[in-house]
């Protein structure tokens, strides 16, 4: 089945993206808009963060073997080094059907609508190969970009470790996280965030501090919309 890509956001926002400037953002900025606008949605805690849940254990010293003391039933959070400032820019992907329609279900837009309030118009990205490839071909860094695996945060889910671990959901043993590969936390969200359909870019070879702008040649078929109109289904070229 055909995909898009749909980017929401305020009309002028979207324009430049066609215009050929790219807005990514550290990781970090979706935590704050949780922690300070508590806005959860746009916003997650947990963005590349690692949570464990922990039913107890026991804290032993490596090297006399002796024990240090007794964890009660508790959930850790993880911070994973420098990936709170790995820059990221993020859309929606659709499926569409044989004749090229958009047809979004009302209670999944109103969501939309909800985790972006300032949203007022979408970016549809006709060709979200071609999209990829551009992105991809931004001077002078190098660019990853994937899907969003959602899993359920309440439990330690394997498949997302050895996600995490090997790239790869299959359970193997001996597996290790590594530094060049902790963007993959950032490809890793609770189900809760599952109605979003996000797919992400993340530039690995720079740390940022606050958004930044990219440079990159826009050649998809595109719309402009208000965002109301995609109550309605949409034919695409």
């Amino acid at each position: 089945m055909k995909k898009i890509f749909v980017k929401y956001g305020k009309q002028e926002h979207l324009q430049q993206i066609v215009d050929g400037s790219l807005r990514f953002s550290p990781s970090q900025n979706y935590v704050k808009m949780e922690e300070l606008l508590h806005n959860k949605g746009q916003g997650d805690l947990l963005e590349g963060k690692m949570l464990l849940q922990i039913e107890g254990g026991q804290l032993y010293d490596p090297e006399t073997n002796e024990l240090r003391g007794i964890l009660p039933k508790c959930r850790i959070l993880i911070n994973i080094q420098d990936v709170n400032n790995m820059p990221v820019f993020c859309l929606s992907s659709y499926s569409i059907s044989v004749d090229n329609m958009l047809s979004l279900e009302h209670e999944h837009l109103d969501s939309i609508k909800s985790d972006f309030p300032d949203a007022t118009h979408a970016l549809i990205i006709q060709s979200p190969d071609t999209f990829i490839e551009d992105v991809k071909s931004i001077i002078g860094h190098k660019i990853v970009s994937d899907h969003i695996r959602y899993y359920d945060y309440s439990i330690n889910t394997m498949q997302m470790y050895m996600y995490l671990t090997t790239g790869y959901e299959k359970i193997v043993h001996n597996s290790s996280m590594t530094y060049d590969n902790r963007y993959r936390h950032l490809l890793c969200k609770d189900i809760s965030f599952s109605n979003q359909k996000e797919y992400r870019f993340i530039i690995t070879d720079e740390l940022i501090e606050k958004p930044a702008f990219y440079d990159f040649h826009f050649n998809s078929p595109y719309k402009i919309l208000p965002i109301d109109e995609l109550y309605r289904n949409i034919i695409l070229e």
